[in-house]
């Protein structure tokens, strides 16, 4: 396999464009789990030299060295999905066997006057991707911010999102949830605004009854910070949501899990009060609960990741096994990495790599919320977003392309690392 280490400055957005993790002397080679980390660290030490003209703009094959210090996992393949925005992608398996991804449309940390909830469509599991429509809507409001979203299927299969989000400047309050509803594959949405004040995050999964559940978070008190988060309901197919039900304070962002024996799991970035300092970005990092009573009472909580690693995605593959995937935006290994539990979240891998830059300062450089599905063959294609939080700081950005964009990698359990 080859290594392609550039990618040309302007990709068409309906195009994908590939870079394989595997040098030509290490693939289809698996590496020992403390050979990968002791390549890590070395990488996290290695100077920020981007865009320095490795390869040109046929994509020539490169050596590792090319790469410019960045980390990716051995074997995967890692595609350009969509350039100049996809920020907060949210991925959903659809009925008809498309891959659906929800992102935000516009290229920065949620700044864009009149930006919003895009849906982007893959039919060749997860390679290239084409917009289909616009999720969300703010025609009383032209200069509107939507970007917060959580996204599932309903009991008839179709696609229901939420989406909250800002007035210009990410001035608050938070506009009212808007509750979005697809019955043709995303083609054309019905649109409501509710009075609920809420902040949409991650999955919206059923239960058995086919009721709809989606994590959402509120804020507490200014001075100090403080958040918490919850779920909501909706026992009609999505059109409408309410009983607000606790999940947990002191957090935000929470991603919640239903296993298939009915357990619920959940990870929750913790408050920014919380931060040990300035150097790592936000709270203190993202804990780990439990509940085996449907979201009523939580177990104590576990830290998953520390200060700097946040913002995770839980997934159940079809062994049973739980794949965890968290933002990095630690000095040095900005991007992505994963851990498994091979015992329902009793314990965990210790973090492997999906994809790191050598990146220093979370105020250039933006990345992570990843989304993972499995596939009917057992692979994993996993969605994230990378790109520099202003366009003077394109250097801070990957070296193959150095915009907002969201990244696609395709990889399998076959290039875990052995212990």
């Amino acid at each position: 396999m080859k290594i392609l280490s550039y990618f040309p400055a302007l990709i068409p957005t309906e195009r994908s464009c590939p870079v394989d993790a595997s040098s030509a002397a290490e693939s289809n080679q698996k590496l020992p789990r403390r050979q990968l980390l002791k390549q890590a660290a070395a990488t996290a030490a290695a100077p920020l030299l981007l865009g320095n003209g490795a390869a040109d703009a046929a994509n020539t094959p490169v050596s590792s060295q090319g790469l410019q210090g960045c980390q990716m996992l051995p074997g995967a393949r890692f595609y350009v999905a969509i350039d100049n925005k996809g920020l907060w992608p949210n991925l959903t398996k659809l009925p008809n066997g498309e891959l659906a991804a929800v992102v935000y449309n516009h290229p920065s940390h949620g700044y864009g006057d009149n930006s919003d909830i895009e849906l982007w469509i893959s039919q060749d599991a997860g390679i290239s991707w084409k917009f289909r429509s616009k999720v969300s809507a703010h025609p009383e409001e032209p200069d509107a911010i939507r970007m917060n979203h959580s996204t599932g299927l309903n009991a008839d299969g179709h696609l229901v999102t939420l989406v909250s989000g800002y007035h210009k400047g990410q001035k608050r309050p938070y506009l009212k949830l808007q509750r979005c509803i697809s019955t043709d594959q995303g083609k054309t949405w019905d649109r409501h605004d509710m009075d609920i004040a809420l902040v949409p995050h991650g999955d919206i999964f059923s239960l058995p009854d086919g009721t709809l559940v989606s994590p959402v978070y509120k804020r507490l008190s200014v001075k100090p910070k403080r958040s918490c988060s919850a779920v909501i309901f909706s026992r009609d197919g999505g059109k409408t949501w309410g009983e607000e039900q606790a999940l947990a304070e002191d957090v935000n962002e929470t991603f919640v899990l239903r296993r298939r024996n009915g357990e619920w799991l959940a990870v929750c970035r913790t408050d920014c009060r919380d931060m040990m300092d300035r150097a790592i970005p936000h709270g203190s990092g993202e804990i780990f609960i439990r509940s085996t009573d449907a979201g009523k009472t939580w177990s104590d909580p576990r830290l998953m990741a520390p200060q700097g690693q946040e913002n995770a995605h839980l997934l159940e593959l079809a062994d049973g096994r739980l794949l965890c995937s968290i933002t990095s935006r630690i000095p040095g290994l900005f991007g992505v990495v994963m851990r498994i539990s091979e015992n329902g979240g009793e314990k965990w891998s210790i973090p492997v790599v999906l994809l790191s830059s050598p990146a220093r300062d979370w105020h250039k450089t933006d990345s992570g919320y990843p989304s993972s599905v499995q596939l009917d063959d057992g692979s994993i294609v996993t969605a994230y977003y990378f790109g520099p939080k202003q366009p003077e700081y394109a250097a801070h950005a990957l070296p193959w392309h150095q915009r907002y964009h969201m990244g696609i990698a395709k990889w399998d359990l076959s290039m875990w690392p052995e212990d």
